[in-house]
C-alpha cells in the first residue's frame, strides 16, 4: 500500500500545472543567480572578477544556502498539501475506512510531498550548473566542471533540512489540518534561525550554537570562516565536525518527529492532537418550543458616496480584525518583538560594545528585519485577503452583493496599511521599552512617529499595491506568494545585475533617509519623498489593473476574465489609470533629467572605461617633474543655511628637481575654479572627463624657481533633489581632497590583474616595491608635496564654531558670517580638513598640552574617556617615543552622515558621532572594550606615525603609520586596563585578519610589503607589533622605534620605509628569534596549536604537578592562500597522532611559544589569575610538559592571549581535571 499511494501522489503533482510553474520558477532563480557572477549581466556594467571560482563547492555552497531560505518558504504547499489534501477534499472519510496501516499511509504521503520537493529545489542546482555556461559569460571566473561540486552541497545542506523542514510541516498539517500554521511554522523556524545567527561573533566557541541551528547556516559558516582564495576555489565542504553533529542530530530530530506523528495519528473523522483531549459531557437540548413569528428589519439602500465610504470604513474594520486576530500576524508579530529586542540589547555592537539606546539607534538596528516581517505580511495577507470570502465559502454570496469591487480592494489597502501602523506602534513600544529596561530615557517620541507615520509606512504601500495585482491574477496564494517573495528578491538583484543603477528604473528603490543628532534628516527628505510618489503613482496604474481583473463571478478562465475586464473599463478607472500614469512618466521625466542631463552620469561599464583611457592617455606622465607645494593659504567660507561654499587658496610651488619644468599639470575639481597663475602660461590640455588640464609656461620654470598659483571655487546652485554641495546645515565635515592637485594621479588607475588583462594595461602591483626606481620620492599621503607651511580663515554662521588645523590666530564677524583664522606654527602635511558646528567645548590643559573636545552638546557620555585616551596617549607616546609636535589636541565631532570613523589631521582628530560619543561601556562586562577611548588613542598616535613620521608612497607604507598607531594604541590599553585584557584586544585582531584575508581580491603580501590592505596593517599589523613587542621585550621595542622615530622624524625624499624598519628591528632582536620577524613581517606564517589533554596532580597543598600535551605546527601562505609546509631547503615535520589517519605537517619548528596556567577568577575583577606565563621552546609537532604550580590549576593554554595568527584557537585553551591516577589513590 505504501508503493501504491506514494506513486499516486507522485502521479497527481505530475499532473498538476503548479509543479511546473515551480519547476521553471526554481530553474530560472538557479540560472541566474550563477550567471550574475559570472559576468552574463557585464553589458554596460562594470566587469565582474572574483579571486576565486564561482563554481568552487564553496560558492556554490553560499548560492544554494540563500535560496534554499526562500525555497522553504514552499515547503507547506508540497508536502504539506500532499497529506492537507484529503482533509480539503473530505476525502479522508473515505480513505480512512480502507484497511490501510497509518504508517504506510503517512510515510507515503511524507516521502512523496519531499520527493516533489527535492525534484524542484534539485532543479535550482541544474540552473546553477547552467547559469554559469550561459552565452556571454565570463570563463576565467569558472574552474573545471565537477558535478559533485554541485550535489555535495546539496546533499549536506539542503537535503537534511528539507527532511527536517518537511517533518516539522507534515506534523503540522496532520495534527491542524490547516494549511496557514504550516506555513508559519516555517517562517517562525527561519527567524528562531535569525536569531542563533545573531549571537554567533558573541560567543567565543560557537560549538552548541552550531548544533543548535537546524539549517546548519551556523556550522558550516564556522567551518569555512577563515577559507583563503584558494580554498574556496578548490577544497570541498569537509563532512566532519561541526557539520557533521549539526546534520546527525538534526537529522536525529526529524525521525522523532515522524515517529511521534505515527504514533499519535489515527483514522479519525475529527483531527488528531499530540495532546490527550478531556472528554466533555453530552449534553441534551430539547426543542419543543412552537413556531415563533420573526419581525424582520426594513433593508434601506443607501448607494450614494457618503454610504460607499461607510461601507468602506465597514469593510477596512472587518478586515483589520481578520488580520490583527489571525495567528499568521500573532506570531510573526511575536517574533518581531523577540528579535527586536534581540537586536536592541545588542545595538550596534563594535568590540563586543554596544552603542547607547538612543531612538535612532533604536530605529536603525532592527531595520532589516522589520523590512522582511513586514512584506512577508503583506505577501501574505494581501492574499488572504482577496481570497477570504472563498475560504470562508461564501464567495458567490459576496460576489453577488451591489458592493462595488473597488470597496473591496481599497478596503484591503486600508487593513494592510493599518496592520503596518500596529506592527509600528509595536516597534516603538520595544524601543521606549528597550531604553528604559536599560536606564536610558531620552525616549525622542516625535522622531518615533515621524520615522513610523511619515517614512516607514508609505514605503510598503507601493508593495501592497502590486500584492494586490499578483494576487488578484494569481488564484492560488500560494503561488501569488511564492511570485512575490521572487519578486522582492529578484527585482533588486537583477536590477543591479544588468546595470539598471537609478532608482526610476528600479521598483520601489528608495534610499532610506537616517536621522542625526546634528541636523536630523538633512536634504534626505526631498529626494525620498518625490520618489515614493513616483512609485505611489506606478502603484495605483497596477491598482486600476487589480481592480479590471478582480475575482468576482463564476468566470475564472482567462478568457472570461478579460471579457469580464473589458467590461469593467470604466471612465473613471481611464481618469485615473491615465492620471497616474501621466504623473508617473512625468515625475520620472524630471527625476531622469536631474540624474542624467543636468548631472553627468556613468554607467559601471563608462566608468571603467574612463580609467583604462585615462592611464593610456596620461599615464606617460606619471614620472614627469613638477614643482612641490611648500605653502598653503586657504580660506573657506561656510554657509550652512543655504548649504553652499566658497573657498580658495594659494599654493606656493618650487622646483626642487634638477631640471627646468615646461608645464605644470593639475587636477582640477568637481567644482567650478578659476586658476591664477603668477607667470604667463598657456593651457594646451583641458580634459573635463579627466578633470586635467596642463598649463604650459612661456618661460621654464627653472630649478630652484617659485610660482604662486591661485584659485577660488564653489558649488553650483542647490535645487530640490540636486544638491551640489558637502555642507550640511549643522557639522560640516570637509578635507583637502576636493581642492586641486598637482601632478598625474596614479590612485585613479585600474588596479585589478584581470581588468588590465582585459584592456592590455601592463600588470601593475598597488604599490611600487619599495626599492623600484623613485619609490622614495613620495609619501603615501601628500601626493606632490612634503611638508608644507599651513595657514586657514574659516567662515560660518555666527551660531557656529569652525576649525582647521592649527591655532586660532584671531576671531571677528563681518558681513553675517563668523571667521576664524588658523595658522600652524610647523611644518605638517598637505592634509587639512575644515569643520563647523554648533558645538560645546570641553576644555583640560594635560603636561603644557591644551586638550579640546567639540561635541554635540547632548553627547557627553564618553566625553571622560576621551580625555582619558588624549591623556593617557600623551603620556605614553611622549615617554617611549619623540615629544608631541604641538601644543593641542582637538577631537571635533561630525554627523554620522559623513560616514562612521575618526581621522586624524595635524593636531585636529574628527570623529564621528556614530563612534565613540554614544558607545555604551560596561567597565563591568569583561569582554567589553573601552573603544572610545581606544578610537582615540589611535588617532592620536596618527600625530607621530603619518604626522611626525610618514612613509614613502610604496608597499609596506601603512605599516609605518596604522599598524604602528594600532600598536601604540594597545599598549595605552594595556597600560590602562592590564595585560589580562589584551586576551580580548588580541582576538578580535586575530579575527579581523583572518575574515580579511578571505575577501583579498588581488592578493595578500607579507606586513612589511602589504598594499595600504586594511585587514593587514590594522588587524595583522597590531598583532605583529604587540607579539614583537613582547618577544624581545617592550623597552627594547620602544628604542627601536623612538630611534626609528628621530632619525625620520619630519623627513621628506627619500622617505622611509617598511624594510628599513625591519632591519632595525632585526639589529636587536636574537639569534634565537630572528625566525619571528621572518615569519610575522616577511612572509604569511600561520600556526595551528592545539591543547591535546592538560591534566594536574596535587603534590601537597601548596603543589600542583600540571601535565600539558600539545601539537604545534605552522606553515606559510602564498598570496591566494595555497599553504606550504617545507622550508626553503625542503625540509618539513610530519606526525600522525595516535587514532588518527590524516598526518600534522609542519614547517621546521624551533619556536618559542608561551604555554599558560590559569587558576580560579576574581570574584570582584573577573580576572582569571596566572599561575604560570612563560615561552617554552617547541622543536616538535607533539610534545609533553610537566610543570609545577602552587595553585589549583583551573585552565591551561599554549599562547593564550592570542599573541601568534592561528587559524584556530578554540582549541588553544582546555580545562584541567584531576589525573585518573591521583583519583584511584583517593
Amino acid at each position: 500500500m505504501f508503493s501504491t499511494i506514494f506513486i499516486h501522489e507522485i502521479k497527481t503533482w505530475f499532473k498538476k500545472p503548479l509543479f511546473y510553474v515551480f519547476a521553471a520558477i526554481f530553474l530560472i532563480l538557479g540560472m541566474l543567480v550563477m550567471a550574475i557572477p559570472a559576468g552574463f549581466f557585464d553589458g554596460d556594467n562594470a566587469t565582474t572578477t572574483s579571486n576565486s571560482f564561482i563554481n568552487s563547492p564553496f560558492e556554490i555552497l553560499k548560492s544554494i544556502s540563500i535560496i534554499s531560505i526562500f525555497c522553504y518558504l514552499m515547503i507547506p504547499t508540497f508536502v504539506g498539501s500532499t497529506i492537507y489534501r484529503d482533509f480539503k477534499n473530505n476525502m479522508h472519510n473515505v480513505l480512512y475506512s480502507y484497511p490501510i496501516k497509518k504508517w504506510e499511509y503517512l510515510l507515503a504521503k511524507y516521502c512523496a510531498g519531499i520527493s516533489i520537493y527535492l525534484i524542484l529545489i534539485f532543479l535550482v542546482v541544474v540552473g546553477l550548473m547552467i547559469g554559469g555556461y550561459l552565452p556571454g559569460t565570463n570563463p576565467e571566473l569558472l574552474g573545471p566542471f565537477k558535478l559533485w561540486n554541485y550535489v555535495q552541497p546539496f546533499l549536506i545542506v539542503v537535503v537534511p533540512n528539507v527532511i527536517f523542514y518537511s517533518a516539522i510541516v507534515f506534523a503540522i498539517i496532520v495534527f491542524t489540518r490547516n494549511m496557514n500554521v504550516g506555513f508559519m511554522s516555517i517562517l517562525t523556524l527561519i527567524i528562531v534561525q535569525l536569531i542563533v545567527t545573531s549571537y554567533v561573533d558573541q560567543v567565543e566557541d560557537p560549538f552548541w550554537l552550531a548544533l543548535a541551528d537546524p539549517l546548519g547556516i551556523v556550522a558550516t559558516g564556522q567551518t569555512t570562516k577563515y577559507w583563503t582564495p584558494i580554498e574556496q576555489s578548490f577544497r570541498m565542504l569537509p563532512f566532519e565536525d561541526m557539520i557533521l553533529w549539526n546534520r546527525v542530530l538534526w537529522a536525529g530530530i526529524s525521525i522523532l518527529i515522524l515517529g511521534l506523528v505515527i504514533a499519535r495519528f489515527n483514522f479519525a473523522q475529527n483531527a488528531a492532537t499530540l495532546f490527550k483531549s478531556k472528554k466533555s459531557k453530552k449534553v441534551t437540548k430539547e426543542n419543543t418550543s412552537g413556531i415563533s413569528k420573526i419581525i424582520l428589519p426594513t433593508v434601506s439602500t443607501d448607494f450614494s458616496l457618503k454610504g460607499q465610504l461607510s461601507t468602506l470604513w465597514l469593510l477596512i474594520k472587518s478586515d483589520t480584525k481578520y488580520i490583527i486576530y489571525g495567528w499568521p500576524f500573532i506570531i510573526i508579530a511575536f517574533l518581531a518583538i523577540v528579535l527586536t529586542f534581540v537586536m536592541m540589547f545588542n545595538s550596534g555592537l563594535i568590540f563586543s560594545t554596544p552603542l547607547l539606546p538612543k531612538t535612532w539607534v533604536m530605529l536603525g538596528i532592527p531595520s532589516t528585519y522589520v523590512l522582511l516581517f513586514s512584506f512577508l505580511l503583506i505577501f501574505l495577507y494581501s492574499g488572504f485577503l482577496i481570497d477570504r470570502s472563498n475560504s470562508a465559502h461564501i464567495k458567490q454570496i459576496v460576489d453577488v452583493t451591489p458592493t462595488k469591487s473597488w470597496l473591496f480592494l481599497v478596503s484591503n489597502i486600508g487593513a494592510l496599511v493599518l496592520m503596518l501602523a500596529v506592527l509600528q506602534v509595536i516597534l516603538i513600544i520595544c524601543g521606549v521599552a528597550t531604553q528604559s529596561l536599560l536606564s536610558f530615557h531620552d525616549y525622542q517620541i516625535d522622531l518615533y512617529l515621524f520615522q513610523a507615520f511619515f517614512l516607514n509606512i508609505w514605503k510598503y504601500i507601493p508593495w501592497i499595491l502590486m500584492s494586490l495585482l499578483v494576487h488578484t491574477l494569481i488564484k492560488n496564494k500560494w503561488l501569488g506568494l511564492a511570485v512575490l517573495v521572487i519578486l522582492g528578491v529578484a527585482i533588486p538583484t537583477v536590477t543591479g545585475a544588468i546595470g539598471i543603477d537609478q532608482a526610476i528604473f528600479d521598483f520601489n528603490s528608495v534610499g532610506e533617509p537616517s536621522p542625526s543628532d546634528f541636523n536630523g534628516y538633512g536634504d534626505a527628505l526631498a529626494p525620498y519623498y518625490t520618489y515614493r510618489v513616483y512609485w505611489i503613482l506606478f502603484g495605483i496604474v497596477l491598482l486600476c489593473i487589480a481592480l479590471l481583473f478582480y475575482r468576482r463571478g463564476m468566470s475564472t478562465d482567462v478568457a472570461g476574465r478579460i471579457a469580464f475586464a473589458k467590461a469593467r473599463l470604466s471612465k473613471s478607472i481611464i481618469t485615473i489609470a491615465s492620471i497616474s500614469l501621466l504623473g508617473f512618466i512625468g515625475l520620472g521625466g524630471y527625476i531622469w533629467k536631474i540624474n542624467n542631463y543636468d548631472n553627468e552620469r556613468l554607467t559601471g561599464k563608462e566608468q571603467e572605461e574612463r580609467r583604462v583611457n585615462y592611464e593610456k592617455d596620461l599615464g606617460q606622465y606619471l614620472n614627469i617633474a613638477q614643482p612641490r607645494l611648500v605653502a598653503v593659504n586657504t580660506f573657506m567660507d561656510i554657509f550652512p543655511e543655504t548649504k553652499d561654499f566658497k573657498a580658495g587658496a594659494t599654493y606656493t610651488l618650487i622646483n626642487q628637481t634638477m631640471v627646468a619644468i615646461d608645464t605644470l599639470h593639475v587636477n582640477v575639481t568637481d567644482y567650478p575654479v578659476e586658476f591664477t597663475l603668477d607667470r604667463a602660461t598657456e593651457v594646451v590640455y583641458d580634459n573635463e572627463d579627466y578633470q586635467y588640464r596642463m598649463y604650459q609656461f612661456n618661460e621654464a620654470l627653472q630649478p630652484g624657481d617659485t610660482l604662486i598659483m591661485k584659485f577660488t571655487m564653489h558649488n553650483e546652485e542647490n535645487r530640490f533633489m540636486d544638491n551640489k554641495s558637502p555642507i550640511a546645515s549643522n557639522g560640516t565635515f570637509l578635507n583637502n581632497s576636493m581642492y586641486p592637485s598637482i601632478g598625474y594621479n596614479d590612485a585613479y588607475e585600474l588596479r585589478n590583474v584581470k581588468l588590465r588583462e582585459k584592456y592590455d594595461l601592463p600588470p601593475k602591483d598597488r604599490l611600487p616595491a619599495a626599492t623600484s626606481p623613485g619609490a622614495t620620492d613620495n609619501n603615501y599621503i601628500g601626493g606632490n608635496s612634503d611638508w608644507i607651511d599651513f595657514e586657514a580663515t574659516v567662515s560660518t554662521s555666527p551660531d557656529q564654531i569652525a576649525i582647521a588645523p592649527g591655532y586660532l590666530i584671531k576671531e571677528w564677524e563681518e558681513n553675517g558670517q563668523k571667521y576664524f583664522h588658523y595658522k600652524m606654527d610647523s611644518k605638517m602635511l598637505n592634509f587639512y580638513s575644515f569643520l563647523s558646528g554648533r558645538y560645546e567645548v570641553v576644555k583640560e590643559v594635560h603636561n603644557g598640552v591644551n586638550l579640546e573636545i567639540y561635541h554635540h552638546p547632548d553627547h557627553t557620555y564618553n566625553l571622560d574617556r576621551m580625555m582619558k585616551g588624549l591623556k593617557e596617549g600623551l603620556d605614553y607616546y611622549n615617554e617611549n617615543f619623540t615629544p608631541y609636535q604641538h601644543r593641542q589636541a582637538r577631537i571635533i565631532e561630525f554627523p554620522k552622515g559623513y560616514g562612521s570613523f575618526a581621522q586624524a589631521f595635524a593636531n585636529t582628530i574628527p570623529f564621528s558621532e556614530g563612534v565613540g560619543f554614544i558607545a555604551d561601556v560596561d567597565d563591568t562586562d569583561k569582554d567589553a572594550v573601552d573603544y572610545p577611548l581606544a578610537i582615540t588613542a589611535h588617532e592620536l598616535a596618527h600625530q607621530w606615525w603619518a604626522h611626525q613620521v610618514i612613509g614613502a608612497n610604496a608597499k609596506g607604507a601603512t605599516l609605518l603609520s596604522e599598524s604602528m598607531s594600532e600598536y601604540s594604541c594597545l599598549k595605552v590599553l594595556e597600560k590602562v586596563y592590564g595585560k589580562n585584557q589584551m586576551r580580548k584586544f588580541l582576538k578580535d585582531a586575530l579575527d579581523g585578519y583572518l575574515s580579511g584575508r578571505t575577501g583579498e581580491s588581488i592578493k595578500e603580501n607579507p606586513l612589511m610589503y602589504n598594499e595600504n590592505q586594511q585587514y593587514i596593517h590594522y588587524q595583522k599589523g597590531s598583532l605583529v607589533l604587540y607579539a614583537m613587542s613582547d618577544y624581545i621585550g617592550e623597552k627594547k621595542f620602544n628604542g627601536v622605534i623612538k630611534r626609528f622615530a628621530e632619525k625620520y622624524q619630519f623627513k621628506s625624499a627619500p622617505y622611509p620605509t617598511a624594510i628599513e624598519f625591519v632591519e632595525d628591528i632585526k639589529l636587536v632582536t636574537p639569534d634565537s628569534l630572528q625566525y619571528v620577524i621572518k615569519d610575522m613581517f616577511e612572509t604569511i606564517t600561520l600556526y595551528d596549536n592545539e591543547i591535546t589533554d592538560a591534566t594536574y596532580t596535587k603534590i601537597n597543598e601548596d603543589e600542583y604537578l600540571v601535565n600539558i600535551k600539545s601539537l604545534v605546527s605552522k606553515y606559510r601562505s602564498d598570496k591566494r592562500g595555497e599553504k606550504s609546509y617545507a622550508s626553503v631547503a625542503g625540509d618539513s615535520l610530519n606526525f600522525t597522532p595516535k587514532g588518527k589517519k590524516k598526518a600534522i605537517s609542519s614547517l621546521p619548528l624551533a619556536d618559542y611559544i608561551e604555554i599558560g596556567i590559569f587558576g580560579e577568577e576574581n570574584e570582584e575583577t573577573g580576572e582569571e589569575e596566572v599561575l604560570f606565563l612563560k615561552k617554552l621552546k617547541f622543536t616538535d609537532i607533539e610534545n609533553n610538559q610537566s610543570i609545577l604550580v602552587t595553585k589549583k590549576p583551573v585552565e591551561v593554554g599554549i599562547d593564550p592571549y592570542n599573541k601568534l595568527i592561528d587559524r584556530g584557537t578554540n582549541d588553544n585553551r582546555k580545562k584541567v581535571t584531576e589525573s585518573d591516577s591521583k583519583k584511584k589513590e583517593e
